[in-house]
């Protein structure tokens, strides 16, 4: 950081299965009956780190949790799920509950400097499942909302496009 001097650092996989934020567990006294807790532990340890070295995060909302994926398509050796929810309801509460956590932890008047954005590429079909616009359009619309009830000054940005299709994505993308 001495010699490069970035504000902001952006990375891939925040809701992957790795960073462990998304879990359920089967209630042990009443089988079927499913809890969701939310472990921020790793998410800390890697914003902590960035912080530390005076870079500030960007964070991009992906891939999606096993748990809560529609589906089992994956990218790279680390498994990024790249199918939408199965409840939108589940992921904008992962959303607003990831961006509470890190209020509550760093400050609301800090974190609100960080920008936010949805997803990464889906244009492709090996980072969003068939690179379904209108899946991501309702994955965009709906995640946006959910930032922006946690604080309206959340700069939110998507979709991050490349490989060929850039302008029919951010034309439509415009005109939705």
């Amino acid at each position: 950081q001495e010699h490069i001097g970035f504000s902001h650092i952006r990375g891939h996989g925040l809701f992957t299965d790795d960073m462990a934020i998304y879990q359920e567990r089967e209630d042990f006294h009443d089988k079927g009956n499913i809890h969701i807790e939310y472990n921020f532990t790793y998410l800390d340890l890697v914003m902590d780190g960035y912080l530390n070295l005076g870079i500030r995060p960007f964070l991009e909302l992906g891939f999606m949790p096993e748990k809560m994926a529609s589906g089992d398509q994956h990218v790279f050796f680390w498994k990024g799920n790249v199918t939408p929810p199965k409840s939108y309801d589940s992921w904008t509460t992962l959303v607003k509950k990831t961006l509470n956590h890190l209020i509550d932890r760093y400050g609301r008047e800090e974190v609100v400097t960080w920008p936010v954005e949805v997803w990464n590429e889906p244009n492709l079909k090996v980072f969003w499942k068939d690179a379904d616009m209108q899946e991501y359009f309702k994955l965009f619309d709906l995640t946006f909302a959910a930032v922006k009830e946690v604080d309206p000054r959340f700069k939110v940005g998507g979709p991050a496009v490349c490989g060929g299709s850039d302008e029919v994505w951010i034309s439509a993308f415009m005109e939705q």
